[in-house]
């Protein structure tokens, strides 16, 4: 192995490393996410969304031509009408609510930290009662840069970081993003379990009316997250 081989692995490796590492995987959105799921005008990039979430898109169907099974056609047009735009409203919801849940997060990590590190330097300042006149005066000059008092700078920065961690740790749980994002996590995975036990004609969709019994436990998924279930 070459020395410029060698390298572009060990570069490689490094990069892997870093990708893998929690806060850049879960690195959140500045600006959030759209809460609202939309269904794309072109069709083509409705097949292709579907195909992406590994679902059976007709147009991107790769074990041959998907035309010479009816059935199938059949069952994945109706669960793409039906089916599939409940589905990717929960799964765009919670992408939302994730990035929403490690935002905050992120900011009371660092907010934790800033406010340690403050508060460290603001100790560190401090001039405590009951040192002889030479000792006090020596550490008064010590800190003292164009007469600025740092110690009581630091308490401040100290007390506003805290402020502001507070505030949006209490906007965090009262918008319980972490329980919204399991829920509709939850919700989504349920709808692509029945996608495919459609599409396998198993229970209860082994009847004449499949496509009826689909529909109404859509709904039914539906009325589970206005009731909080």
């Amino acid at each position: 192995m070459t020395q410029k081989s060698a390298s572009g692995a060990v570069s490689r490796t490094t990069r892997k490393w870093y990708d893998d590492l929690f806060f850049n995987r879960r690195r959140p959105h500045l600006r959030a996410l759209p809460m609202e799921w939309e269904k794309p005008e072109d069709d083509d990039a409705y097949q292709k969304l579907i195909h992406d979430d590994d679902f059976i898109s007709p147009k991107y169907f790769e074990d041959g031509d998907l035309r010479q099974h009816p059935m199938i056609m059949r069952d994945a047009e109706d669960l793409a009408e039906y089916l599939l735009p409940t589905y990717f409203e929960y799964s765009q919801k919670s992408k939302y609510y994730q990035d929403r849940f490690y935002f905050y997060q992120w900011i009371f990590v660092f907010g934790a930290f800033l406010t340690t590190v403050a508060g460290s330097i603001a100790t560190l300042l401090y001039i405590p009662p009951g040192l002889s006149p030479a000792a006090a005066q020596l550490a008064e000059r010590s800190q003292d840069l164009n007469n600025v008092n740092w110690q009581q700078v630091f308490s401040i920065i100290t007390a506003a970081i805290g402020a502001v961690t507070a505030f949006f740790t209490a906007v965090s749980n009262r918008g319980e993003p972490q329980k919204r994002w399991g829920k509709t996590r939850r919700l989504a995975e349920e709808l692509r379990m029945h996608y495919f036990t459609y599409l396998s004609h198993l229970p209860p969709y082994d009847t004449p009316e499949r496509l009826k019994i689909m529909r109404r436990n859509v709904v039914d998924i539906r009325v589970k997250e206005q009731q909080n279930v």
